[in-house]
């Protein structure tokens, strides 16, 4: 069957769902500043991106699954806070999936795939979250794939993948591009100018390397607390360094530290329209690999996970559940303190 968009749908449609061979595909990002060189958009459209040529592909390889196509959720949370960027709350994007996975659910589809364009880390944290979450309460497999693939891209773990797309290897500017940051730097300079090459400023050609300040107490934390990890110091550190870099950059864009406000982070100038096909290229097939193994049974939903699922504080609740924690303790001490005293 091929791929159909949501909103054509007809009712008829919806109830020849089967939970074993229909799978929905949504994406999720707002509008933010990348630098001074890019569309608002670029969140939107490589979320966008990912979800139509995935579900595409996955219509193609399995004509005998109903694959949905739904329109975009323009949310997120995280947004550099600059004049254009659309900021909500972290609990907005969580609810909201929520609520999509509730509805999706009841309509009878058995899996549904999230994709995200925006690397804020309580962003994306929100969207997994809610994946598991509503897998949990509704009996579906709901998952995003889309930021373990794109850390892939700008750690290095993807990028042989790359390379093979490329049908060469990446240049040593190219390597460094990619591997100093994703925000309006190679990699997405480079996907826009794939993808809508007239919506790029040719300013990019002359923006070297740049990156927002690190905040140095988080930053400082992390470094003495690594090593106590043991195994782990090495994924303590990079969580603790993209943290100390997210909390900086925020505090940069609203209140000045560390100078000047810093709209991207990486090179722009190492980035083509070659590089970007490949890079393009490269997220559908990773998102579509988590796909197959999940519909295929090789792989739980609750098991696609990014760096984002890690870190407790960043998680949707987090500091509620902390606060009425603190309320009870208190409460509790404050009663045994007057009941000692009777």
């Amino acid at each position: 069957m091929p791929l159909l968009q949501a909103q054509e749908m007809t009712y008829t449609q919806v109830q020849q769902l089967r939970k074993d061979r229909s799978i929905a595909f949504l994406s999720a990002s707002a509008l933010e500043v990348h630098g001074p060189h890019l569309p608002l958009g670029m969140d939107m459209f490589a979320a966008r991106w990912m979800a139509e040529e995935t579900a595409r592909r996955f219509a193609e390889a399995h004509p005998d699954w109903i694959v949905a196509l739904y329109p975009h959720i323009p949310l997120g949370t995280d947004e550099l806070p600059l004049p254009g960027s659309v900021d909500g709350t972290q609990q907005t994007v969580y609810r909201a999936l929520l609520a999509h996975g509730a509805s999706l659910a009841r309509a009878g589809f058995g899996y549904v795939v999230v994709t995200n364009g925006h690397g804020g880390a309580r962003h994306a944290a929100a969207v997994e979250a809610a994946c598991r979450r509503a897998s949990r309460r509704y009996g579906i497999r709901m998952f995003s794939p889309s930021i373990a693939v794109l850390h892939g891209i700008v750690t290095g773990g993807r990028h042989h993948q790359i390379e093979s797309n490329l049908g060469r290897p990446l240049t040593e500017e190219e390597r460094q591009g990619l591997l100093h940051g994703e925000h309006a730097g190679t990699m997405e300079t480079s996907f826009a100018l794939a993808e809508r090459p007239e919506q790029v400023d040719s300013a990019y050609r002359d923006l070297k390397q740049m990156a927002p300040p690190s905040f140095k107490p988080l930053a400082f934390v992390g470094r003495v607390a690594a090593p106590l990890f043991g195994g782990g110091s090495g994924r303590v550190q990079e969580i603790s360094d993209s943290l100390a870099g997210g909390v900086g950059w925020l505090l940069n864009t609203r209140y000045g530290y560390g100078g000047e406000p810093v709209t991207y982070q990486g090179d722009p100038s190492a980035a083509s329209a070659e590089l970007g096909h490949a890079i393009r290229e490269t997220m559908v097939q990773g998102c579509l690999d988590y796909v197959q193994k999940v519909t295929g049974g090789e792989l739980a939903a609750e098991d696609v996970r990014s760096i984002a699922s890690d870190p407790a504080i960043i998680q949707p609740g987090f500091w509620q559940r902390l606060g009425l924690f603190s309320a009870l303790a208190l409460g509790a001490a404050g009663l045994i303190w007057a009941l000692r005293r009777g």
